[in-house]
């Protein structure tokens, strides 16, 4: 098929632009209706939770007292306590992993990069360290749940939870490295 200049530099003819029928613009009218609708019944909810978010919640998040005392001592129906045990527990989880993984994840990827380039340990390192970059987090919790609680038979506890942000974060040490 040939295009000359004439044919491309000739004008539309009419009926070249159309007029819009009146059952597209009824259908495209619906349309926008049903899908506003559907965005102010999905807004409603998560406005009303975040007002009575705010409404329950900042009174208490504003008292001197909610990050300074913990809820050691408080009964389940006792009101009262703070966030003082939770940023205590996080950063404690947080500093035992940091001890454990970065050390860990450096001496890992100098390993491969410097020492092992193509040892058959260093394919089998390089394999576990891609597998556990896409491992989710719900199945570092409940293996370590499985092994570290129900099979060793410890208790729960902040160290079982360092261990297992300890499988989320190796691999992040190691590729930074």
């Amino acid at each position: 098929m040939r295009t000359d200049t004439a044919d491309v530099e000739q004008l539309a003819t009419p009926p070249a632009f159309q007029r819009i029928s009146f059952a597209r613009k009824f259908k495209n009218n619906l349309a926008t209706t049903l899908f506003t609708a559907a965005f102010v019944i999905a807004v409603v909810p998560l406005l009303w939770v975040l007002w009575t978010l705010l409404e329950r919640g900042l009174k208490p998040v504003l008292s001197s007292t909610w990050w300074s005392h913990s809820f050691n001592g408080l009964l389940p129906n006792d009101f009262g306590g703070g966030i003082y045990h939770a940023l205590v527990g996080t950063l404690l989880e947080g500093l035992v992993c940091l001890v454990i993984s970065v050390p860990l994840g450096i001496m890992v990827g100098v390993y491969l990069v410097e020492y092992g380039r193509e040892s058959r340990f260093a394919k089998v390192a390089t394999f576990m360290v891609d597998i556990l970059s896409g491992l989710p987090s719900i199945v570092a919790g409940l293996f370590i749940y499985a092994l570290w609680i129900t099979t060793f038979g410890f208790t729960r506890s902040g160290f079982a939870v360092a261990l297992a942000l300890l499988l989320l974060m190796i691999p992040v040490v190691v590729r930074v490295t």
